[in-house]
């Protein structure tokens, strides 16, 4: 999430003439993330979530996600529903982009520190995020409609082209060898859905019980091997302050997924090349968000160098 298209109160009002939402109460800009611009919105019939999508979503893929999220729904997974304009669009245009408003989940997310660490994981916040991965690995399995990966592996190389030329030398070095190693070493006769492949904490909605009460932000689902999906998660959520491994966090996703679907031997074999392959899609984006996010955005740009230690970790383990 982030707010990169300004919108204040009157243009809000003018975009609710277009549902049967009732008048607004406020409107308050949501900075947490990097990808699209995010609102918490209150009007007469409750709260939503309005967002206006950017230039990295491709426009021709929110029929997608905002089919998949229904679909999702109707399996039993919490996840935000679209709400229909009063002609029985999801996706409405303002300002010459695409935007939708989806429901308001209960719960609330883990909150990180200053520096973008999330101190109050515990062991059973992991498993229930390996629960919820396999649940919605196996809601998705008759899903229909498909898209392709855009962030990933056959990707990789021509986002690095787009700012190789601002690293210092043994970066560039380091960042083109571990590439190299990926496309030689992936695997793409592997079990596959469509997969969120962004379940960060920011993303998971928790209940008192710390128990899974809402899954947000499918605006990068794809379809994808759902070991890969997985060791998305392991980067996101088994490391602690320091980027030291948590062993613990990592056991307890694993059992949390396992205890809806088994992976088979063939994923087993290659999670160690999928850990790094995750390691490296998001230090790539970082790097690139650290290089071309307009200024006067109001986004936080994460650090790429927490996903360059993950990325030598994972290497080390091979």
């Amino acid at each position: 999430m982030a707010v990169y298209t300004k919108t204040s109160p009157a243009e809000m009002e003018k975009h609710l003439e277009k549902y049967n939402l009732g008048k607004l109460i406020n409107i308050k800009e949501i900075i947490d993330g990097i990808d699209n611009s995010n609102f918490l919105l209150a009007t007469e019939k409750g709260q939503f979530i309005f967002t206006i999508f950017e230039s990295r979503i491709n426009k021709d893929s929110l029929d997608f996600f905002v089919k998949f999220k229904l679909h999702l729904a109707q399996k039993g997974i919490f996840c935000p529903h679209p709400i229909l304009d009063n002609k029985g669009s999801a996706i409405v245009d303002i300002k010459d982009k695409k935007s939708v408003i989806v429901t308001f989940l209960n719960g609330t997310t883990l909150k990180p520190r200053s520096d973008g660490y999330y101190e109050n994981i515990t062991p059973h916040h992991c498993f229930e995020v390996g629960k919820i991965m396999a649940q919605m690995h196996l809601a998705a399995q008759d899903f229909v409609m498909s898209r392709p990966n855009d962030l990933g592996i056959k990707d990789w190389k021509f986002l690095f082209a787009k700012f190789e030329s601002k690293l210092p030398s043994d970066l560039w070095k380091e960042i083109s060898q571990n590439l190299d190693f990926l496309q030689k070493s992936w695997n793409f006769d592997l079990p596959s859905c469509t997969s969120h492949l962004d379940l960060f904490p920011d993303n998971v909605f928790f209940n008192e019980a710390k128990n899974v009460s809402g899954v947000i932000d499918f605006y990068f689902a794809a379809n994808e091997a759902m070991i890969y999906d997985f060791a998305i998660v392991v980067n996101a959520w088994c490391f602690d302050a320091e980027n030291n491994f948590e062993e613990q966090r990592f056991d307890e996703i694993l059992r949390g997924y396992e205890s809806i679907r088994k992976f088979s031997q063939q994923e087993k074999n290659f999670l160690k090349v999928a850990l790094i392959g995750a390691a490296m899609r998001f230090l790539l984006t970082r790097l690139h968000d650290s290089f071309f996010t307009p200024e006067g955005s109001l986004v936080n740009i994460k650090n790429p160098q927490e996903y360059l230690a993950k990325l030598r970790f994972f290497k080390s383990q091979l």
